[in-house]
């Protein structure tokens, strides 16, 4: 059956420790904050793929291509804004294996097993059923995922930082009213991304909305 969407979110985390120093005490006190978002689902993955089996390589590379395009067909008709692409096409060597181990002898080649997918990208979750149904005539359904596009992604980057920085100024203020230390005197040493999942480029993303924030040089990834 085919997943539904529904009202699906996604929570995006960073981690940072703040060295704060209160320079008449000479205190240094370090604070983890967690930036956090959410964004409903708008980009769903879709594979779908054909697979052989048969002793005629050729033959089966054959019925996989002409699949492929009776798939992509359906695909385009049902949903012509998606974007489509080749995912993989394989071709394997098939054994006797478990003759093999019965007869107590070495596996013998018995023919071949190709197989192909193509990876649908949409953000029309409303034609997903019908494009499944029109698809799964010619092709099988391997995967269904549901996330975030690139442009949504992007936005939520400079949001989720936005509110760690948002929930460290809150942090650093009680900090300071505990000690009875106004907030003026903590200087921020330095941020340390800590074990955060993100690549380098969102990295470096977030370093340049950061020290649009703070005047802190100092950053640890």
């Amino acid at each position: 059956m085919m997943p539904q969407p529904g009202v699906r979110q996604m929570t995006l985390l960073y981690q940072f420790q703040l060295h704060s120093s209160f320079d008449k005490e000479n205190a240094l006190v370090t604070v983890t904050v967690i930036g956090s978002v959410t964004a409903p689902n708008d980009e769903a993955q879709l594979v779908f793929g054909y697979e052989e089996q048969g002793k005629d390589k050729a033959a089966l590379a054959s019925n996989a291509n002409l699949r492929l395009k009776q798939g992509i067909a359906a695909l385009k008709k049902a949903n012509p804004n998606a974007r489509l692409s080749l995912d993989s096409y394989r071709t394997f060597a098939v054994y006797d294996e478990a003759l093999a181990r019965s007869q107590k002898r070495d596996a013998q080649q018995i023919g071949w097993r190709v197989s192909q997918e193509v990876r649908l990208v949409t953000g029309d979750f409303a034609s997903l059923p019908a494009t499944v149904a029109s698809t799964q005539k010619v092709l099988a359904l391997k995967s269904v995922n549901f996330g975030l596009n690139e442009e949504t992604t992007k936005k939520l980057e400079q949001r989720r930082v936005e509110a760690a920085y948002r929930s460290l100024e809150e942090q650093v203020a009680f900090i300071a009213g505990a000690m009875r230390r106004p907030v003026a005197d903590a200087k921020l040493e330095s941020l340390d991304f800590g074990a955060s999942s993100v690549d380098h480029k969102s990295t470096l993303q977030v370093i340049r909305v950061l020290q649009t924030l703070t005047n802190c040089d100092s950053f640890v990834i």
